[in-house]
């Protein structure tokens, strides 16, 4: 975690010298969603052969990891078992490519797809396409396949893009950090925008959320529904050859290139591993240089970190799959809004 986002979720006093910049970034804010809502935006993405699709956005409103690529894999999931077609488009974060839109193989570079998509598409396989500008995404992935429903990873801000749905997921161990703006706080839109969403899902929120939180956005979570989503740990996988394998007494290096990389490190103090935190820059781009001093003993990752990692000859490497536990109720009252 940066200083500046350690200020924002610790409540720096300094961080008030960058209130004007903060009032600015509200306005727009506000501004650009007047004219979303003023423009009456189609609700489902029509297909070239008039078929109407509808789109999920799966997004937050602060800067930062809450655990959409979990969620978004939880949810195609259900989907698929209920007999429905789906597709995912994405920005693609971290993709070096100059012509868009792109989809994503099982095996394209991570410096072609960003990680997120292409773990996305590792784990589910259905179609991922990724391009800075969701409408072209849709209209690329829609033209090739006939899908019953589109997810978008992220792209709550983007308001070209038609949806039908929109879920708000919110980090439940760091909340809405001290509730302001960037870049006086981490959100990118105001506390009230999650009145807008269909669905607000809080990921790790135990029973004591959000009380321990002192900053007036608690207010909003005392006074409005939300769902509560768990991050439960599957298996640990050799990086070389993704076979599972077993850890125990053993200290490892624990790497972490996430949004909330303390989320990975609360994950394996509750399996009771003993580790060396080695926390990165979320979407970092990894070297063989990264890992020199790691060579002495088992490195464990995150499962976003391996699909950037599989090329650098890491031979005690694992990394650690997770899943989304999530209320089946929530799952099937998107279904029945969907369908």
């Amino acid at each position: 975690m940066s200083s500046v986002e350690r200020a924002w979720y610790e409540g720096a006093k300094w961080l008030t010298l960058l209130r004007p910049l903060s009032y600015l970034a509200h306005q727009f804010a506000r501004s650009k969603r007047a004219r979303f809502l003023a423009s009456k935006p189609i609700n489902y993405f029509v297909t070239h052969d008039g078929f109407e699709v509808p789109v999920v956005v799966i997004g937050n409103i602060s800067v930062g990891g809450t655990g959409k690529t979990p969620f978004t894999i939880a949810l195609a999931k259900h989907l698929e078992a209920k007999g429905k077609r789906v597709g995912i488009v994405s920005r693609g974060y971290g993709s070096k490519l100059k012509t868009f839109p792109y989809e994503v193989q099982s095996n394209s570079s991570p410096d072609d797809s960003g990680d997120e998509p292409l773990l996305l598409k590792q784990r589910l396989g259905c179609p991922v396409v990724i391009s800075p500008n969701r409408v072209e995404a849709l209209q690329e992935i829609t033209s090739k396949y006939t899908l019953d429903v589109v997810l978008s990873d992220d792209g709550m801000q983007h308001y070209r893009m038609p949806r039908t749905l929109e879920i708000a997921l919110v980090d439940g161990r760091r909340g809405l950090g001290n509730g302001r703006m960037l870049p006086e706080g981490p959100l990118r839109e105001p506390v009230d925008r999650l009145a807008s969403v269909d669905f607000v899902v809080v990921n790790s929120a135990d029973q004591s959320f959000p009380e321990e939180f002192s900053y007036d956005w608690a207010a909003w979570f005392k006074n409005n529904s939300f769902h509560k989503m768990g991050i439960v740990p599957g298996d640990f996988y050799r990086l070389d050859s993704d076979e599972k394998e077993v850890i125990t007494g053993e200290t490892v290096y624990a790497v972490s290139g996430i949004g909330n990389p303390q989320r990975f490190y609360n994950t394996l103090d509750s399996l009771g591993l003993k580790y060396h935190p080695r926390p990165f820059k979320d979407h970092h781009k990894y070297e063989l240089l990264d890992f020199v001093d790691m060579a002495d003993q088992r490195i464990v990752m995150t499962e976003k970190d391996a699909v950037k990692c599989r090329n650098l000859d890491l031979g005690n490497a694992v990394y650690l799959s997770v899943e989304a536990e999530l209320d089946s109720s929530l799952l099937d009252q998107i279904y029945d809004r969907l369908f």
